[in-house]
């Protein structure tokens, strides 16, 4: 443990050497003044190979809080001067595990971490690992990414019933997660190694014209690239819809709002309305909605859904829905009986990218919900590189 001095909360640092058997001769953290930055010491008993180093940050299990954003390492190959480590330098650090690679094997005495920021009172490193080769095999716990959809920021967040969705299902019952909220997400989190086995994205409860588009710049920008195995429920599933659709350049609009000869967000709409007069934008006092334990059939036997019935119920919650499937998206899952929203799951060509308009994190069809998570792990773990 890391001795703390001039800082608000105790920092920690639970050092791992691999492939010594003796720790480090010495662990220290300090900070000259409340303004500067802290420095954290990583001294060697002998001079050892520094190739590649493995982090994990923050204080929580799975969202970054207390964590360094803006750092550099420094090493010491006498244990006196220091030098920054070329590639070590990282500005707005999204996540919680982060393995860097040096340009080459260097010989040191000792490491620094200087942290210039944090998003807390101060930054706690978990665990570091130290490897000498740049291009070591680097083992790392498969985990995922969970985005909190909605317009609040505070973490954790709505999706975060994912998680121990996920470590219900057999063989994933030590999954790693980090949950990040919409406007922080994008290939700058996901470019890092080590990368996560899957995305999800929780619901939303706004209209898409109260919707801050920018929020979603990131995740527009992973589509078009190839996207990572992704499930997403209900406002999550809209939103991929419409970013494929129609994306972030161009205005939203609800069926409230809308000029219905000149709509900007045809592949958005709602499953009905009481009555259309005096209705305002996030108004949803006249709306029609699914709630519940709902009816839903499959289409052409997705692997996602194996092992359950042509018909199977799972939870819905609410009245927006996708009209169309966009261009390169098809049909894997419709209404059942007695459901109205026909575009029930959305599946992106042939890759394991979903987006359903049902909730199978939420709590009341759990042989369903277990069962499509843990094809949809497997799923993902097939198309890891």
């Amino acid at each position: 443990m890391i001795s703390a001095t001039r800082t608000t909360r105790p920092l920690a640092l639970l050092l791992v050497l691999v492939g010594l058997s003796a720790p480090a001769e010495s662990l220290a953290w300090s900070r000259a003044t409340p303004d500067s930055p802290w420095i954290g010491e990583v001294r060697f008993a002998a001079a050892r190979q520094v190739g590649a180093l493995s982090q994990e940050f923050g204080d929580h299990p799975f969202v970054l809080r207390n964590a360094p954003v803006n750092y550099r390492w420094l090493g010491s190959v006498d244990g006196h001067s220091w030098r920054e480590l070329r590639g070590s330098r990282v500005q707005r650090n999204p996540r919680i595990h982060r393995i860097q690679r040096l340009p080459r094997t260097l010989r040191l005495m000792g490491l620094r971490l200087e942290v210039e920021t944090c998003n807390g009172p101060a930054p706690v490193v978990r665990r570091l690992e130290i490897f000498g080769d740049p291009n070591s095999a680097i083992p790392a716990e498969p985990w995922i990414a969970v985005v909190n959809s909605t317009h609040d920021p505070s973490l954790p967040g709505h999706g975060q019933e994912f998680i121990p969705l996920a470590r219900s299902c057999a063989g994933w019952e030590n999954l790693g997660a980090q949950q990040v909220w919409v406007r922080d997400f994008g290939p700058e989190f996901l470019e890092s190694e080590p990368r996560p086995l899957a995305v999800f994205f929780s619901g939303s409860f706004k209209d898409w014209c109260e919707v801050d588009r920018r929020h979603w710049v990131g995740t527009e920008k992973v589509l078009k690239r190839r996207p990572p195995p992704t499930w997403a429920s209900c406002g999550g599933a809209q939103a991929l819809a419409i970013l494929a659709d129609t994306g972030t350049r161009k205005p939203w609009d609800c069926p409230h709002c809308r000029d219905p000869r000149h709509p900007k967000l045809s592949i958005y709409g709602h499953i009905g309305h009481d009555h259309t007069d005096g209705l305002k934008c996030g108004d949803y006092s006249a709306c029609q909605f699914e709630r519940g334990p709902h009816r839903i059939r499959q289409l052409g036997n997705d692997p996602v859904f194996a092992g359950l019935p042509e018909v199977f119920e799972s939870m819905e919650s609410h009245c927006g829905q996708i009209e169309y499937p966009p261009k390169g998206w098809r049909l894997v899952a419709t209404a059942g009986p007695g459901t109205r929203t026909v575009h029930q799951c959305l599946r992106y060509g042939d890759h394991p990218v979903y987006a359903a308009q049902f909730h199978i994190e939420m709590t009341g069809t759990p042989e369903t919900s277990r069962a499509i998570m843990a094809n949809f792990l497997r799923l993902a773990q097939a198309a890891a590189p």
